[in-house]
């Protein structure tokens, strides 16, 4: 036997047994259950009569058992708080304890008296072919309780009515409309295609054999792009000759018609009878490129031809077959070309002349230039050459500077400033060195030692340092350090919204650091308000979500039960109803696409979107379980999670119906996640100690536990990932964890003893909370972890979910029409 319940322990000394006896009488009682049928479970339910929620309950897995164990015991301990009645209910499940019930008995019983009472129940349901399922009547799900390899049937869906269907089978005892036994259809949407048809000419698998055309006769042919009847490329096999292909393949251009095999060879530079050359057996001659037009070509360029080929001449010669003067029957001239070709430039008229570029008078040595007249930038040869031809200030006779140059054309280099401690290269500086250069007035040197920069301590990233943190010297050959910034004006480092050259808004927060949150008229008199618009009063709202792609979150979506839905557009609008658009559906959870429309999850496992205009899309996940939590990923589509209270993970594309991802036994109430690598799911067990439970979802099969503080009996209600490696939650029995990479969760000292219901956390410093009494709080985190108080409803009552782009727009709705904003103009 096993114990029901475990009361409150007895401290037993020097008794006699009948006193121990008469204790059992008043705290125990024996249950005897007999079942006729092979039942999946048996459960029994022990309950205070005058307090029904003082209860336990234990499980007893028997569908295993043969006929002649069809009977359990079990005794059953009275808690130390409950009455002296009890009321015990004994249930039957088909398969397993989540099975459909298909037996109960209820008993009730007194305690006290003589001996340990016996409650006897008999559970009896219809199981004919004992196959441990029962008929449909009965409250099972057996469709042939006469055939124990029959309990509900496969039907498929047959879309074109051609007696076979595809998809996924729905399962069922009666064949639901156009829907069909047999599978197969590899195309639902035609009655051209089924398994058993014949195949025909026609580019279509018809018979569904995973083939086109297969079975027929094929015949190789070619694409004929030109027309001209004969084709050339990658052969195609086809039963039929397809659009503009033939059977020939040896055209050698199918993108000319002049050129197949069979035609006469003309001149045209083309080989027109695909023989491998152009213009074979014809007549030729050699003429030569002539670009000019001259009359006389390049002898390195000529043609072999049947006709001139533009551009070409019958005389070759040219020297200079880009200008039509210069050729071997032109004159010579004096201009520095070598006119007629004859080898020489400008015979008879020569003349020495060196290049003056700076105009200094001075000209090089080098490389001189002949010419009948002095060419513009050149002179005459000078007994001293210039050293620098580019530079007028540099030529011989010149007074030397200080600027790495040879200004005298010595053969020198700053020698007068090449010695002594000033001298250039010499080191100096501190605490960064350098070397003496020439000053910016090139007379005379000085040091270039660069001066450092203090970089101070930056632990919120926002660009300015701690106003107590202590400066960094760095020079500018050194690194900078790492989370640090050339500013110390942050009056809190550890909050990314303050610093010393922020700018105010309306936020609650100190942004520029002048010791005053909200200053000037940033807020024009906004603060907390709770909205009174019509669309919000008498509705129970349970989730309000925001578009995170827009720096002011709006359109700002809110739903709840029957099918309340709400959509503010922007901050000086109101909201608009939608609701029952979407169904009468309780929507337990919401997530905006950047496109403004809005997926929604909620009761009985049902999905959908809106857009603004209609609703659509809406389906229910495979289990029938409420949907409480739901997150979305943007990409190359849009990928959303869902998770529901019956511990599945659904994956659901936006158009398509959602898919199991696991299946666990847990109570699921919230996801939440960065990107789609990484998903962490909250909620509580559903057996024993029923405590607080996270799990993390990183892809394939299967999501993975994670430890997490919390007392039994409680839940997770809200989980928001910050970053890959920070985010926080929390739930009932006043309990907030936060994660900081790793397996494990830690608890955060919480403000109150209260439950929480909502998180959300755009930055490690802006942890926002709601909670069961209506008091939105915030959490700056660490090193101060401080709580702040931010507004209170009023008049008190729960608040369901928060949310925010930034801390200048937070939402927080809950039930009884309660919306509240921050800042909301009165």
């Amino acid at each position: 036997m096993r114990p029901l319940i475990l009361g409150a322990m007895l401290v037993l000394g020097a008794c006699s047994v009948p006193r121990l006896e008469e204790l059992l009488s008043e705290r125990s009682v024996q249950a005897e259950v007999s079942f006729n049928f092979r039942a999946g479970c048996i459960t029994v339910l022990a309950r205070d009569k005058e307090a029904p929620d003082k209860s336990s309950i234990t499980r007893f897995d028997v569908l295993a058992r043969a006929p002649s164990q069809r009977r359990i015991d079990t005794e059953i301990l009275r808690g130390a708080d409950w009455g002296r009645t009890l009321e015990i209910i004994s249930t039957a499940h088909e398969q397993s304890c989540t099975g459909p019930v298909v037996a109960s008995d209820t008993r009730t019983v007194t305690l006290g008296g003589e001996g340990v009472q016996t409650v006897a129940f008999t559970l009896s349901a219809v199981d004919a072919d004992d196959d441990g399922f029962v008929l449909t009547a009965g409250g099972g799900t057996d469709c042939a309780d006469n055939d124990a390899t029959i309990t509900q049937r496969r039907f498929y869906r047959d879309g074109d009515g051609d007696g076979y269907g595809a998809g996924a089978a729905v399962l069922g005892c009666a064949v639901p409309a156009q829907h069909v036994a047999l599978a197969g259809d590899c195309d639902d949407t035609t009655t051209e295609r089924a398994p058993g048809r014949s195949e025909l000419c026609d580019g279509i698998d018809n018979d569904c054999a995973g083939g086109v055309d297969n079975g027929l006769q094929l015949s190789d042919f070619y694409l004929d792009a030109d027309r001209d009847g004969v084709g050339a490329g990658t052969v195609v096999r086809a039963c039929s000759a397809p659009q503009h292909h033939v059977v020939s393949s040896n055209d050698c251009d199918d993108t000319d018609a002049a050129r197949r095999p069979g035609l006469s060879e003309t001149c045209d530079d083309k080989d027109n009878d695909c023989d491998g050359s152009a213009d074979e057996g014809l007549s030729v001659s050699t003429y030569y490129r002539d670009v000019d037009d001259d009359g006389f070509g390049r002898t390195s360029d000529s043609r072999q031809k049947c006709n001139q080929p533009d551009g070409y001449a019958a005389s070759g010669g040219d020297c200079d077959d880009g200008v039509s003067a210069v050729n071997p029957g032109a004159q010579e001239t004096c201009n520095d070309i070598d006119d007629n070709c004859a080898g020489g430039v400008d015979e008879g008229f020569n003349k020495t002349w060196h290049r003056d570029a700076d105009g200094d008078n001075f000209g090089v040595q080098a490389a001189p230039v002949l010419g009948c007249t002095r060419p513009a930038g050149y002179v005459a040869p000078t007994a001293t050459f210039d050293c620098n031809d580019d530079a007028s200030a540099v030529s011989p006779g010149v007074t030397e500077l200080c600027n790495d140059v040879d200004d005298n054309c010595v053969g020198g280099v700053d020698e007068p400033f090449t010695s002594g401690a000033t001298r250039k290269g010499a080191t100096c500086g501190a605490p960064c060195t350098g070397v003496y250069v020439c000053n910016l007035a090139q007379s005379a040197t000085t040091c270039n030692a660069p001066a450092a920069t203090n970089y101070y301590t930056d632990a919120d990233g926002d660009g300015d340092g701690a106003i107590t943190a202590t400066a960094q010297v760095v020079c500018p050959s050194q690194p900078v350090p790492l989370n640090t910034a050339p500013r110390n004006t942050d009056c809190n480092d550890t909050d990314r919204h303050n610093k010393g050259n922020g700018t105010e808004v309306c936020d609650q927060r100190d942004n520029d650091c002048n010791s005053t949150a909200d200053d000037g008229t940033v807020c024009m008199g906004a603060g907390w308000r709770e909205l009174t618009d019509t669309a919000v009063t008498g509705r129970d709202w349970n989730t309000v979500a925001i578009n995170k792609d827009s720096t002011t979150g709006y359109p700002v979506w809110i739903a709840g039960a029957g099918g309340a839905l709400a959509r503010r557009s922007s901050a000086s609008g109101t909201f608009t109803s939608f609701d029952g658009a979407c169904g009468t559906t309780a929507w337990n959870a919401a997530w905006v696409h950047s496109d403004g429309s809005v997926f929604l999850a909620g009761s009985g496992g049902r999905v959908a979107q809106h857009d603004g205009t209609t609703c659509t899309q809406s389906r229910p996940l495979t289990d029938a379980s409420n949907a409480t939590g739901i997150i979305g990923f943007e990409g190359s589509g849009t990928l959303l999670y869902v998770v529901n209270e019956s511990g599945q993970l659904h994956s659901w594309t936006s158009g398509s119906a959602p898919v199991l991802v696991d299946d666990n036994s847990t109570i699921y109430r919230d996801v939440h996640g960065v990107d789609g690598t990484r998903l962490l799911i909250g909620g509580q067990e559903d057996v024993g100690n029923r405590s607080p439970r996270i799990e993390t979802y990183t892809g394939g099969a299967d999501t993975s536990n994670m430890t997490v503080p919390g007392s039994p009996q409680t839940s997770i209600r809200s989980v928001w990932m910050v970053s890959s490696a920070l985010a926080y939650a929390v739930g009932e029995g006043n309990n907030v964890v936060v994660w900081q990479g790793g397996t494990g969760w830690s608890a955060v000292t919480p403000p109150a003893v209260v439950a929480f219901t909502g998180v959300c956390a755009p930055d490690r410093s802006s942890v926002y909370v709601t909670d069961a009494v209506g008091v939105i709080r915030r959490f700056t985190g660490p090193p101060s972890n401080q709580w702040l108080t931010l507004h209170t409803a009023s008049p008190a009552g729960e608040l369901r979910d928060i949310a925010l782009v930034t801390p200048a727009s937070i939402w927080a709705v809950g039930p009884g029409g309660r919306v509240i904003h921050f800042p909301e103009l009165p």
